[in-house]
């Protein structure tokens, strides 16, 4: 006779098939209401990419193109994120899944694959429609995105490591761990800026003509990985913690 699972909390599903769903499910939500805050600072780092000023744009206004591309980014992160739970289980052979290296290799595996949805998205921040941004999407577009992955997938996911070494000195409390959060995004963020500038040039047909152009608005889009990172990790945190226990 096969064991009954505890009577979960009302609308929960059984801790067994949460324990399951759990990775997959809660990058996606968390993802999804992280962007909505930042996402003004990601316009504005675009018109920087282009070399442009940028226009007046009220904290409001930005929440609500944040809203509108909040479901893209929910997508694209869901997708990275279980991506990234396959690619380091499949790794375990070769390498610690769980140390730099494994996060490494595993992020730009993810990086590669899911580098044509970000052309999407990051066309979204430029007004460009779904179906154009897959019109321009070029070889050297995903190369570039797939560079840009590898930074981005890279931060986030280091983020934990960061914290268990900033513990060590600083103490281990909450602060410690969102404050690895953001340096970890932010970090991750400016390692694939160049990455990211190119392909918002190339999107909007224009040419990238130096180096240092090339890290036009990295501040900015710094400083909103940052913030991404940190909600990110508070949006998990209150999921996980509203889940049902396991038996």
């Amino acid at each position: 006779m096969s064991p009954i699972l505890p009577t979960p909390k009302s609308g929960q599903p059984p801790p067994g098939v949460w324990a399951a769903a759990a990775p997959y499910v809660i990058p996606p939500i968390a993802a999804t209401a992280a962007i909505v805050l930042p996402f003004r600072d990601l316009i504005g780092k675009t018109w920087q990419q282009k070399g442009l000023t940028i226009p007046p744009l009220t904290l409001w206004n930005g929440v609500k193109e944040g809203v509108v591309n909040a479901p893209k980014v929910g997508a694209i992160i869901g997708v990275q994120m279980g991506l990234q739970n396959v690619v380091e289980k499949a790794l375990g052979e070769h390498v610690n899944p769980e140390g730099m290296t494994g996060k490494l290799v595993s992020s730009a595996i993810v990086g590669m694959v899911s580098s044509p949805f970000l052309a999407i998205f990051n066309g979204g921040a430029a007004k460009l429609s779904t179906r154009e941004s897959f019109r321009r999407l070029s070889l050297k577009q995903c190369g570039a995105l797939s560079v840009q992955e590898t930074a981005f997938v890279g931060g986030i996911s280091a983020a934990d490591l960061l914290a268990q070494k900033m513990k060590l000195m600083f103490g281990d409390n909450k602060a410690v761990e969102y404050s690895a959060a953001f340096i970890s995004g932010a970090g991750g963020s400016l390692a694939g800026h160049f990455a990211n500038t190119a392909v918002t040039r190339w999107q909007n047909d224009l040419p990238v003509e130096s180096f240092r152009q090339l890290w036009w608005g990295s501040l900015r889009k710094a400083r909103a990985i940052g913030v991404f990172s940190v909600l990110y990790k508070l949006g998990k945190d209150v999921l996980n913690s509203t889940a049902p226990s396991s038996p």
